[in-house]
């Protein structure tokens, strides 16, 4: 009797041979999950070039490059000074690797004093002295030219943030770019006589 029913569960199982496999696979997959979870390692390959937030990444997990980390991107130049004057920022590049970046005050374009676009370069570095207008005498402690009157310097009469995307448009320079004290101190050592600058909308 006990033989009979030992063959009936032998041939219970072989016609049900697929749950077996089933349910063993199912505990493996179990294990690997809780194992994952409690070391937090998994052993799954990266993706290369798997676009995360529009950046090629090495993997899906990895996030994207700032725009900081962008913007000397592709530069090409020993050194170069990049202005955006819709970001009201300024960064400095030394090929590609970016060196400084900082919040600026540009020209205010609604009195009709916009700061000039396109690629310049620095004409001289000078220090202490008094820039000169047809209504203004102001004292910078740095100046750095680029074209005509129009440069970088420090401004500690100003007395709205730098990089107000707004205030700049009304309350900004006659065209030059203002740059906080330190940063300014800072390019002004960086920068030498015919470092590109670009100033881009």
């Amino acid at each position: 009797m006990a033989i009979r029913h030992v063959s009936e569960g032998v041939a219970a199982l072989r016609d049900q041979w697929w749950l077996l496999v089933l349910v063993v696979a199912a505990l493996g997959v179990t294990i690997v999950l809780v194992t994952e979870l409690v070391t937090g390692r998994s052993d799954a390959a990266p993706i290369a070039n798997a676009p995360d937030q529009g950046y090629v990444v090495a993997a899906p997990s990895t996030r994207a490059p700032s725009e900081a980390q962008l913007a000397c991107a592709g530069v090409g130049e020993q050194r170069l000074v990049k202005v955006s004057l819709g970001d009201q920022w300024m960064w400095f590049c030394e090929g590609d690797r970016l060196v400084e970046s900082s919040a600026i005050t540009s020209g205010s374009v609604a009195r009709g004093h916009g700061t000039p676009l396109g690629t310049w370069h620095i004409v001289s570095r000078e220090t202490n002295r008094y820039l000169n207008g047809p209504d203004y005498r102001v004292f910078v402690r740095y100046w750095l030219p680029f074209f005509r009157d129009f440069g970088f310097h420090d401004s500690p009469w100003q007395r709205f943030p730098y990089g107000d995307r707004t205030q700049y448009k009304t309350n900004g320079s006659r065209g030059c770019i203002r740059v906080p004290g330190p940063t300014m101190a800072e390019l002004y050592r960086w920068v030498s006589v015919g470092t590109t600058v670009t100033i881009t909308p």
